[in-house]
């Protein structure tokens, strides 16, 4: 993003570029050793914060602030988490001057521009301490923690599928084990949960500021955190600050630039109060689209229970292939039909092959498998353990995409 102009329909009127940059403006510097650069029309935030400067919980004042009431009266509580908990880590209050600033309007002197920067940077040091990397197979994705007990907000496409163990690896690279739970693939939602080890109430995980989706308007500033090409154990989560362009539907869409690895990501808003999770990246550079927080409010009950339904947006996966009835399987996983240039196909699968593992999943019923290719990304690269003629073989499929 270094000395690239992006063009937007809410303009900034100064420009401010840190690690090594003249200011237009003598802004002060923060000590914390993050920089900072602010290009072309919207704040563009990457923050690289040295490894273990501050600790999950050093110095971050806990903040108890108003509860919300906009979808409460039918669930007091969100993942074991009420929403504003006091143990939540990210809230930071705003001004009144940042409050309208927050909402979309730019800074119109030098003294909002530094009030504004500084909201920034507060949030920006606690946002990284509750964001996650999710890891299983050949996956890597991010996610957030949102429960002092250990509940996980992240994409589906990230969560895979239910019941499946997930390395968590934590802001300062300690690892984790967790459980993918719920899936919503209609709107690309999904839940983890750490399982070992199990922290109790005095002593909770860091966790996130819960907040809604319902009233953000366009222009809204928001701030994007995740890890972009995958963990690294020499840069802890990355943070991107931009503006929220369109919120419709079941999307929020944003110009804070994604990439793989992002996705299940938190986003945020200029109080710290999550709002959003990373979903895909659009043709442009700034649509990137986030499943808004609400959607997992609505879908709450069913994630926790572990239930998978839908399909992904805007695509399905799919290898080409039909399997043989229970009865005529004698309870195993026969394939009948291969679909000709399909990706079965052209791996190398053949009707009458016997599914045995697929992804590392033991295989018994073709519904096994039907569910396993539907909790896979369209290119995803899977091992498949089959038998033929009594012989065990091991072939690679690329997932394909089947459109709706």
């Amino acid at each position: 993003m270094q000395g690239e102009t992006r063009t937007s329909e809410f303009p900034v009127t100064q420009v401010i570029r840190y690690n090594g940059f003249t200011p237009t403006e003598p802004v002060a510097e923060h000590p914390s050793g993050l920089w900072l650069q602010i290009s072309g029309c919207f704040f563009g935030l990457a923050i690289a914060f040295s490894s273990g400067w501050v600790s999950a919980q050093d110095k971050v004042q806990e903040q108890e602030g108003e509860q919300r009431t906009a979808l409460r009266p039918a669930l007091p509580l969100y993942f074991s988490t009420s929403l504003d908990a006091p143990t939540a880590l990210t809230k930071v209050p705003l001004s009144d001057e940042i409050a309208r600033i927050a909402k979309g309007t730019d800074p119109n002197n030098k003294q909002q521009l530094v009030s504004l920067q500084k909201q920034q940077t507060e949030v920006a040091k606690r946002a990284p301490l509750v964001t996650v990397n999710l890891q299983h197979g050949n996956t890597q994705g991010s996610g957030v923690i949102v429960s002092g007990d250990g509940y996980i907000l992240t994409a589906a496409h990230v969560a895979g599928r239910p019941n499946q163990r997930i390395h968590v690896v934590l802001h300062d690279g300690t690892r984790v084990e967790g459980k993918s739970l719920g899936l919503n693939r209609n709107e690309d939602a999904g839940l983890v949960k750490i399982v070992h080890p199990v922290r109790s109430p005095d002593n909770p995980w860091p966790h996130a500021s819960l907040g809604s989706s319902t009233d953000l308007q366009p222009g809204s500033w928001v701030m994007a955190v995740g890890h972009p090409g995958g963990w690294q154990e020499d840069r802890p989560a990355v943070v991107r600050i931009g503006r929220l362009l369109r919120n419709i539907d079941s999307t929020l869409i944003t110009d804070c630039a994604l990439i793989g690895g992002d996705s299940g990501g938190p986003l945020f808003d200029l109080e710290g109060k999550l709002i959003g999770i990373h979903s895909r990246i659009g043709v442009e550079v700034d649509e990137n689209m986030h499943v808004p927080l609400d959607v997992f409010y609505k879908s709450h009950e069913r994630l926790i229970r572990s239930e998978a339904w839908g399909s992904l947006p805007g695509f399905r996966p799919y290898i080409g292939v039909e399997g043989a009835s229970v009865e005529d399987s004698g309870g195993r996983c026969v394939i009948e039909r291969v679909t000709p240039k399909g990706p079965a196909d052209r791996a190398g699968i053949e009707p009458g092959d016997i599914i045995v593992r697929f992804d590392g999943q033991k295989i018994t019923v073709f519904k096994e498998l039907k569910d396993s290719v539907d909790a896979m990304v369209p290119g995803d690269s899977v091992e498949v353990e089959l038998e033929r003629n009594s012989r065990r073989m091991i072939v690679r499929i690329m997932i394909g995409s089947l459109n709706p």
